[in-house]
């Protein structure tokens, strides 16, 4: 497989994103029990403010750099691609630099009105550094993946969730007991230490790469600086309002969900209890698959950016149906698990009430999330970001109505929340997918890409839940009886994937080498 094909950097990403969701779930499921579901709730009030922050920075420019360096890179303007990077930094670090002075002076009227918790305003002070920090991360790791590079990102991923876990875990421990409130704030000071040591790590590989791989032979772009300024902003400004919508739909959501819950008839601390359990528990779970999709997403977008340079619609076509078959391969199964078998799987992580129920409810949604994940950044790399943007608005719309009427009515509760979120998901995906098959005319096919995954789901659903009963019978522990069930499961899975050719060997073997 070659080391700059759509696959192999897809192949990485995927192994990278698996690690550190698997750090991630460790981390939260000993942070849960450690600060309890108020601790993680206040944790998941705060950040909200902080993903609307750095939205103004990581949502568009690092895509923007992404596909520029892919298109200079094309041309084989290697200069011009040094030049996309440092007007980035310069533009990231001037806009995270005026929104940390923004938080620092705002911080106590975002506490006590908007956020109406006083006891998150210490977390909201600790967000300040998280800013420029993420920022810069985010557009070096741009760069990378427009330079199909996806190793020092990739391992600036894994150093930065193992830091920041040993940080906040032994913080925690150090200074335990605490009031809730301050291990809040260490949870949030710690997504600082994180991003630092991812940063430093991307700076020391890319002084080395450039000492040692730095050529002379490239054109030069002369005089355009202001030129290639206007397209990071030009792009950036779609993609950066589609993600704006969505972060700010759900901040709404994390201010309303608590408040309306309590006009339904609940405490304070059982709102701030629900509110955890959904966003800081079920949530996390429901996005796993991501693993996958990030991955093809991240991907995706300078390749389709590179094809589009070259006028390559075939290979255009090609990769984007190849990435949705991968998608669908992995979001039907997930999505069966997460319906199915979520108790057990809640139960041994969380330990929490409820947090299954929650699950195996919004779990409804988990193909058509995964597949408008992976078809955005398809349309992103084909420069429809304002389509993406228009379709994020209608469906987040429609969700924050449904949060707002249906989560205060005591018959609905917490369900409204969940409803609203399906049926969000459900409509962006459907318009995304009618979108791009307008431009490329997908080639979905029924039997192979649904009918098929969806019939080996049933007999990997019947391997999952027997294995696990049989396990339980003979008194083995939950982790090992979940381990073999979901395993077993899978392995029948895949094999009735490739017995009943589901997705071509002819078409695999043309994109790894590509």
């Amino acid at each position: 497989m070659k080391k700059n094909s759509f696959l192999y950097g897809t192949l990485i990403l995927i192994i990278v994103n698996f690690i550190v969701r698997f750090l991630g779930f460790a981390y939260k499921l000993i942070l849960s029990r450690m600060i309890g579901a108020e601790g993680i709730g206040l944790f998941h009030l705060v950040f909200p403010i902080l993903m609307i922050l750095i939205t103004f920075t990581t949502a568009g420019i690092p895509v923007a750099v992404s596909k520029l360096v892919a298109y200079h890179l094309s041309l084989n303007n290697k200069r011009g691609c040094n030049k996309i990077l440092g007007l980035s930094l310069c533009l990231g670090l001037l806009i995270s630099t005026i929104l940390s002075l923004f938080l620092l002076y705002n911080a106590k009227y975002i506490s006590h009105n908007i956020i109406k918790n006083k006891d998150t305003y210490n977390s909201l002070i600790a967000l300040i550094p998280c800013i420029p920090l993420i920022t810069l991360s985010s557009i070096f790791r741009g760069y990378y993946y427009g330079i199909k590079d996806v190793g020092p990102p990739g391992m600036s991923q894994v150093l930065e969730q193992i830091f920041r876990i040993v940080f906040v875990i032994g913080s925690l421990y150090i200074v335990s007991p605490i009031d809730t409130s301050f291990a809040a704030m260490i949870a949030v000071i710690g997504i600082s230490v994180g991003e630092l040591t991812g940063f430093l790590w991307l700076i020391f590989k890319f002084k080395i790469r450039e000492a040692l791989r730095l050529r002379r032979n490239y054109r030069i772009l002369k005089n355009a600086s202001k030129a290639i300024l206007g397209k990071i902003i030009l792009i950036s400004i779609p993609i950066t309002i589609t993600r704006l919508i969505a972060v700010i739909m759900q901040s709404i959501n994390a201010v309303l969900i608590p408040q309306r819950l309590q006009i339904a008839g609940y405490t304070a601390h059982e709102a701030i209890s629900i509110f955890g359990k959904l966003a800081g528990m079920a949530m996390p779970l429901l996005f796993l698959p991501f693993i996958v999709t990030s991955a093809l997403v991240v991907n995706i977008i300078p390749t389709v950016s590179q094809e589009m340079a070259l006028k390559n619609w075939k290979d255009i076509r090609l990769k984007s149906n190849l990435a949705i078959r991968i998608t669908l391969l992995v979001a039907i199964p997930t999505t069966a698990l997460f319906i199915f078998f979520s108790k057990p799987i809640c139960s041994f992580i969380y330990n929490q009430p409820d947090v299954d129920r929650y699950l195996s409810l919004l779990a409804l949604s988990t193909t058509f999330l995964c597949l408008h994940h992976t078809v955005s950044g398809i349309l992103h790399g084909m420069g429809k970001q304002v389509i993406t943007a228009v379709h994020h608005l209608i469906g987040m719309t429609i969700q924050i109505l449904c949060t707002y009427f249906l989560v205060a009515k005591p018959s609905f509760g917490e369900k409204g929340y969940i409803l609203g979120f399906i049926v969000s998901i459900f409509i962006i995906c459907i318009l995304n997918v009618r979108s791009l098959n307008h431009y490329i005319k997908l080639n979905i096919q029924f039997v192979d890409n649904i009918l098929k995954p969806i019939i080996a789901t049933i007999v990997m659903l019947l391997f999952v839940i027997n294995i696990y009963k049989l396990c339980m019978h003979f008194n083995l522990s939950s982790i090992i009886s979940i381990f073999c069930s979901i395993s077993i499961g899978s392995l029948s899975y895949m094999f009735i994937i490739i017995l009943s050719g589901s997705i071509s060997f002819k078409t695999l073997k043309y994109i790894f080498t590509k």
